[in-house]
């Protein structure tokens, strides 16, 4: 239980990692101003940032790959950790999975040996029975007992006989071992949903800010300020004027 729990930290850490950097690099993009002629660049990939984005592609692009969105509304300097944290869970995942199958492979191998079964071909509860019980006979005499004629092992494919107890443990261990591996994969698959809602939700964002800023360079604007300056004002003057 205790690296079930380590496990999920560190999880956990990693995308609330992810959050916050792209928290800090979406505000940087909000309040900073292009001073220079826009260039070909990463961030301008899709088409020129003079243009407006749609929120709604930014956010289906980080859905099916997160950082995409970031990249098309021209914020990859935050997209570019979820696409890299996007990246080390799957191989995460594929390693986990790699180590379970590998586990269960042995398993398999260590049932042959000892308790004279193959196991090729066999459902997991037939995995799970041969590892509580010593003997096929054993097991058909508790299910009699139980009244569960159903479950009757009667085919000769599905006898075994452990050498010792010792060894019918040992199975059991490694069988069990095997499923924890596979269901800590399944949390990095939970991990990687998680990392796709948030890159999506930022870069919707992302598109919306920029939006706003193309309007607000492309916008007029009407300031009135004393003439004259501040100590001989003779009136107000009235400037028109027009980010570009």
């Amino acid at each position: 239980m205790s690296g079930r729990r380590l496990f999920l930290s560190i999880v956990s850490a990693v995308i609330l990692m992810q959050i916050g950097w792209s928290q800090n690099k979406v505000s940087s993009y909000l309040i900073q101003k292009h001073e220079t002629e826009p260039s070909i660049t990463h961030e301008s990939l899709f088409q020129e940032q003079s243009t407006e984005k749609s929120v709604f592609w930014a956010v289906v692009y980080s859905a099916v790959l997160p950082g995409m969105g970031e990249l098309y509304a021209g914020a990859f300097s935050s997209g570019q950790y979820f696409l890299m944290a996007d990246a080390g869970l799957w191989l995460s995942y594929a390693g986990f999975i790699s180590h379970g199958d590998w586990i269960r492979d042995d398993a398999k191998s260590f049932a042959t040996q000892h308790a004279n079964v193959n196991l090729d071909g066999k459902d997991e509860d037939f995995e799970v029975n041969i590892g509580n019980f010593l003997t096929t006979d054993e097991y058909n005499q508790q299910k009699l007992r139980n009244r569960q004629i159903d479950l009757l092992y009667t085919d000769s494919r599905y006898r075994w006989q452990w050498d010792n107890d010792e060894n019918r443990e040992r199975f059991k261990s490694m069988r069990i071992r095997s499923d924890e591996v596979f269901r800590n994969a399944k949390f990095l698959i939970g991990a990687a949903v998680v990392n796709r809602i948030v890159s999506a939700f930022l870069a919707g964002r992302a598109a919306a800010a920029h939006n706003r800023r193309i309007r607000y360079e492309g916008a007029w604007q009407l300031r009135v300020s004393p003439s004259g300056g501040l100590l001989n004002t003779h009136g107000l003057e009235l400037q028109l004027s027009k980010e570009f």
